[in-house]
C-alpha cells in the first residue's frame, strides 16, 4: 500500500490502515509504502478481493490533514493446486464377507459433497468438513478353491470448491479368502 500527500510532510507523517498496517511517510517526502502478504494459499477457489482504509494519520505538521475516506482494493487471483482422491480397499474379505472402499481427499471437503465413482459402478460420497468416506460391497462367494483378487479403482471425482479436484485411478486389489462350502456328489 502506498500513502501519497499532496504536499511534502514538515514531519514525519504515521498513517493507520484498516488492516493494521503503518505506513510512515518521512519528513520532507509525499509517499510512503507498507508490504503486508496476500491471503494465504490454499485448495479452495477463494479468488476476490482484499481493501483497506485509512482509519488514522498524523503528524506532517500540517495545517489541516484530511485522509481520504476511499478505500484501496486489491484483486486478489488463486493460484491452481491440485487436491487428490485416493482409494484404498480392505486388504483381505472371506468370500461372501464384506470389502469395505474408502476414499481420501487431501483437504476437508468445502462448497458441495464429492462424489467419488468407481469402476464396480458404486459411488461414495465424501461430505462437507471431511476427508473420507466409505462404502462396503460383497466379496464373491463360490463352490471352488481359489479366488481372484477383488479390484477397483475410481473412474471419476467432482464437487466440492476445490481448484483443481483429480483422481488417483491407481486400482486396488483385495484378496478373497475361501471359505469352506460342500459340494455333494451322489
Amino acid at each position: 500500500y502506498t500513502a501519497t500527500l499532496t504536499n511534502a510532510a514538515g514531519s514525519p507523517v504515521t498513517v493507520t490502515l484498516s488492516n493494521g498496517a503503518v505506513i510512515t511517510i518521512d519528513a520532507g517526502k509525499t509517499t510512503g509504502t507498507v508490504t503486508v502478504p496476500a491471503p494465504a494459499d490454499d485448495v479452495y477457489k477463494d479468488a476476490g478481493n482484499v481493501q483497506a482504509t485509512i482509519t488514522n494519520a498524523t503528524g506532517g505538521n500540517f495545517e489541516n490533514l484530511v485522509p481520504s475516506t476511499t478505500p484501496a482494493v486489491t484483486s486478489v487471483t488463486d493460484t491452481i493446486d491440485t487436491t487428490t482422491v485416493k482409494l484404498t480397499a480392505s486388504e483381505t474379505a472371506a468370500e461372501g464377507g464384506t470389502v469395505t472402499y474408502t476414499a481420501t481427499v487431501g483437504a476437508p471437503v468445502t462448497g458441495s459433497p464429492v462424489t467419488v465413482t468407481l469402476a464396480n459402478g458404486q459411488n461414495i460420497t465424501i461430505e462437507v468438513g471431511k476427508t473420507t468416506g466409505t462404502v462396503t460391497t460383497t466379496a464373491p462367494n463360490d463352490a471352488l478353491t481359489g479366488h481372484a483378487p477383488l479390484t477397483n479403482a475410481i473412474t471419476d471425482v467432482s464437487g466440492g470448491n476445490y481448484e483443481n479436484l483429480v483422481a488417483d485411478k491407481t486400482p486396488v486389489s483385495t484378496t478373497v479368502t475361501d471359505t469352506i462350502d460342500t459340494t455333494n456328489l451322489s
